[in-house]
C-alpha cells in the first residue's frame, strides 16, 4: 500500500532509531524504550483531536494493564509541547511514554506531514506502527479515518504474532 510518508518506512524494513524528549523532558531513544521487545509506535495529531483521545482512551482502558505484564511497549509521538503533552497524558491516565517533537524535526524527517489543519499547523498523519523487537516494521495502520486505527484486539493479535516467533514462546522442560 502506498502511504504518504518516507519511502523506506515499509513492512519488513527497520524503523529508524530516533531520540526525542518524553513528557518529563528526558531524552529517550526508540530502541531503549522497546528494550528488545515488540512495541506499538503511535504518531498522534495532538491533544486537541477527539479521534486520538478515543483511540488512546481505549488503549488505557483495555491494554495498559496488559502491557505491564506482556513485555511489549507502547509510545506516542506528537508535536505537542510539554504542558499539553502532560495534560493529555494525565487526563488519559496513561503510563507509557509520550514523546514530544515540538520543533517538528522528526515529522519532516519521516515525511508524515499533515498540513490540512489550519489551526494547529503541521501535525502528524496519524499512523500506528507495530514494531518487532529489532525495530522491523510488522504492520502499519493509517488512521486518517478513525476506523483505520488499530483496535485493541488487532494490537493483541499483531503482538501475539511477533511474540510467538520467539524460541521461548512454548515452555520446554529443562533436560
Amino acid at each position: 500500500m502506498d502511504y504518504p510518508m518516507r519511502a523506506d518506512l515499509r513492512i519488513g524494513n527497520s524503523f529508524p532509531v530516533f531520540e526525542l524528549p518524553d513528557q518529563s523532558g528526558e531524552k529517550r531513544k526508540l530502541s531503549s524504550i522497546l528494550c528488545g521487545f515488540p512495541g506499538v509506535l503511535i504518531f498522534g495529531r495532538g491533544h486537541f483531536c477527539p479521534k486520538e483521545r478515543r483511540q488512546l482512551t481505549n488503549y488505557v482502558e483495555q491494554l495498559q494493564s496488559e502491557f505491564r505484564v506482556n513485555y511489549c511497549h507502547m509510545l506516542l509521538v506528537s508535536v505537542d509541547d510539554q504542558r499539553n503533552t502532560n495534560e493529555n497524558r494525565d487526563a488519559l491516565g496513561a503510563d507509557w511514554p509520550f514523546l514530544m517533537d515540538s520543533d517538528r524535526r522528526l515529522l519532516h524527517e519521516l515525511e508524515m506531514v499533515d498540513s490540512t489543519d489550519k489551526v494547529h499547523g503541521e501535525i502528524y498523519i496519524p499512523y500506528t506502527f507495530i514494531l518487532d523487537r529489532d525495530l522491523a516494521i510488522h504492520k502499519i495502520y493509517n488512521g486518517w479515518w478513525y476506523l483505520g486505527r488499530p483496535s485493541c484486539e488487532e494490537i493483541r493479535m499483531d503482538l501475539r504474532a511477533l511474540m510467538s516467533a520467539r524460541p521461548d514462546w512454548v515452555y520446554r522442560a529443562p533436560t
